[in-house]
């Protein structure tokens, strides 16, 4: 079926493209801003505990989780991590590194919720899909912080699964906010009758 004014259309998905990558360039600035807000503790909450950290950090996922719940695109995680790491490279401890942890924490979300997704029954229930994501993406910045735990302590499993524990919590902690988010957003959205 042909559209009626092609023109109209082209203008539609150009303004569309245009809107989908503002947001997601503003999600990744709200990002950058976190990662400046937690800069000046991070590092030395890092070196005195680990587990408070990983926690602490979850606060880093808030924006990519946001824009994938709210925009509702398939890689908007990962794109939102991607803008994020590279805005926040000058002002973090670990510099252009902290693009991995990024990108690596939005597609673990971005890919669980598309395999999740994809099942008729798990689309009904969209708030348990996006917590095993979180839950995934856990397991990921787990296995990503793994080379800078420091050795001794990495030889103590009681010490890494306080730090699994606590990228759970922050990871969890953070699509909670975002769906929350959400919702008032949606609520507030909604037109009144």
């Amino acid at each position: 079926m042909s559209s009626v004014h092609p023109a109209a259309t082209i203008a539609d998905r150009r303004l569309a493209v245009f809107r989908l990558a503002l947001s997601l360039l503003l999600a990744g600035v709200g990002s950058a801003l976190v990662v400046l807000a937690f800069s000046p503790f991070s590092a030395a909450t890092a070196a005195f505990s680990a587990p408070l950290y990983a926690v602490v950090a979850g606060g880093y996922s808030l924006f990519p989780f946001l824009a994938r719940q709210l925009l509702g695109v398939r890689w908007a995680a990962t794109g939102t991590g991607a803008i994020a790491g590279v805005l926040s490279a000058p002002i973090s401890p670990i510099g252009l590194l902290i693009v991995v942890p990024f990108v690596g924490a939005g597609a673990a979300f971005d890919a669980t919720v598309w395999a999740l997704g994809r099942s008729a029954g798990l689309r009904r229930r969209p708030e348990g899909v996006f917590l095993v994501a979180a839950l995934i993406s856990a397991l990921v910045l787990f296995l990503v912080s793994l080379p800078v735990i420091n050795p001794v302590d990495r030889g103590t499993p009681v010490f890494l699964l306080a730090v699994l524990g606590g990228r759970v919590v922050g990871q969890v902690a953070a699509t909670l906010a975002a769906a929350g988010i959400v919702r008032a957003a949606r609520r507030f959205g909604s037109p009144r009758g």
